[in-house]
């Protein structure tokens, strides 16, 4: 989560992953800590200078593979925000690494392997992103982030049923879209959808990078104004 100015960045957004996550790990939430009362406590803490939080909820207790209870723990991690790059100059798709699907794929949970494994990839070919597909072989996300590009006047990004995480800042850009009467399409697309593309960007909470190549295809990298408002 990004934390500035007193506030975190999407914070009913991040509340509702949370709950969803939990609910679909079968992980209590009656002794968690509210969003509102970890606002309050950075705050205290730090005032309002930009921070990268990360809330990680777990179960509690015994019982290896077989819980013997299912209230949560926490721990919080904080750490100064950085600015990432606005322009990723190279990208490819993985041929190696999917994204499994299950009823929890589109969670963001602790098991982070899929990722942790695509980005040793990616490190290894000297690349700045990769792009994964998911078990059918339809475009699904980036290593770190959401996928979206531009076509036209059309926006487009996979569908969760492509095994994607449901990421805050997707949800968020989603709503705005639709909010300003912008045309958003959800589906399964291939790699020639994602290289017939004007514009392909990716979405996290720190915001929007633009790819201007995916293996021998370049891309435009201007800003998109309508999308970066959202994260002003």
């Amino acid at each position: 989560m990004i934390f500035n100015k007193g506030k975190i960045r999407f914070r009913q957004g991040h509340w509702s992953r949370l709950k969803e996550g939990l609910k679909q790990l079968r992980i209590s939430n009656n002794n968690l800590t509210s969003i509102v009362a970890l606002e309050r406590f950075l705050r205290e803490q730090f005032g309002g200078a930009p921070l990268r939080i990360r809330w990680n909820v777990y179960r509690d207790g015994l019982g290896k593979y077989t819980p013997q209870n299912h209230e949560a723990r926490e721990l919080i991690l904080i750490q100064k925000a950085t600015t990432p790059p606005k322009v990723k100059e190279t990208a490819y798709f993985s041929t190696e690494i999917t994204v499994p699907k299950s009823p929890w794929s589109h969670c963001k949970t602790l098991n982070a392997l899929t990722y942790v494994m695509a980005n040793i990839e990616r490190h290894e070919r000297g690349m700045d992103e990769v792009i994964l597909k998911d078990s059918s072989g339809y475009i699904s996300e980036s290593g770190i982030a959401n996928l979206f590009w531009k076509k036209e006047d059309a926006f487009y990004t996979p569908s969760l049923n492509c095994s994607c995480i449901a990421g805050v800042a997707r949800g968020a850009l989603l709503k705005h879209l639709n909010q300003q009467g912008i045309s958003v399409l959800e589906g399964k697309f291939s790699e020639a959808d994602l290289l017939s593309a004007q514009q392909v960007f990716t979405t996290n909470v720190s915001g929007i990078a633009y790819l201007q190549h995916i293996e021998n295809t370049e891309f435009d990298t201007s800003p998109i104004e309508l999308a970066e408002s959202l994260f002003n």
